[in-house]
């Protein structure tokens, strides 16, 4: 089974200890290509055909990003505008039809801001809507989301280092594991 990741973080190397734990996790296992976007596009001129060709490779398709600003960083939101498009996604040819499709997502607030009556008013799996939508508009089976919570680190702030390596290590397995059981099913059809 071969699982393209789509990673979107604007700075990875500097700001984000939650993302480069489970990019360099992801990269321990067998047949896992990650396309890093603002790596690849740091003009996010994406090149469609590449990604296409990607994802047609791909059995499993996991989105790896920051939650921001309630939804995807821009260039994954650039990414799926152009990549997702009628007569590859969608239309006459739906060529992602019966795909796995996973999110995994670092969310910096806690998890009880995340409720009904909580400062962000809405669940986060409500935010995650429109994804959801996307994978049953174009044939891809969506896959319960994997989120984690708190996972900013601000010097002298509420949560340590320690605290956000320790929950991103089980939030890494928790996408391993998942990984692994879509394997399994995957070569027992």
């Amino acid at each position: 089974m071969k699982t393209l990741v789509i990673f979107a973080h604007s700075d990875v190397k500097n700001s984000s200890i939650a993302n480069s734990i489970i990019i360099d996790k992801l990269k321990t296992i067998n047949d896992v290509e990650i396309r890093d976007l603002y790596q690849c596009y740091p003009d996010f001129k994406i090149n469609v055909e590449a990604e296409q060709q990607a994802m047609i490779r791909a059995d499993v398709v996991l989105f790896q990003y920051p939650f921001h600003w309630y939804s995807v960083p821009g260039i994954l939101k650039e990414w799926i505008d152009r990549v997702f498009v009628r007569g590859f996604a969608y239309g006459s040819e739906r060529k992602l039809d019966g795909k796995e499709f996973l999110v995994s997502t670092t969310i910096g607030g806690p998890k009880e801001s995340y409720n009904k009556g909580g400062s962000n008013t809405f669940t986060v799996r409500e935010f995650l809507k429109p994804l959801e939508q996307i994978a049953c508009f174009t044939g891809m089976k969506f896959n319960k989301p994997i989120t984690s919570h708190s996972m900013v680190f601000i010097p002298g702030g509420e949560t340590t280092k320690k605290e956000i390596e320790q929950r991103v290590a089980q939030h890494a397995e928790t996408i391993i594991a998942l990984l692994s059981d879509l394997s399994a099913q995957y070569d027992g059809a």
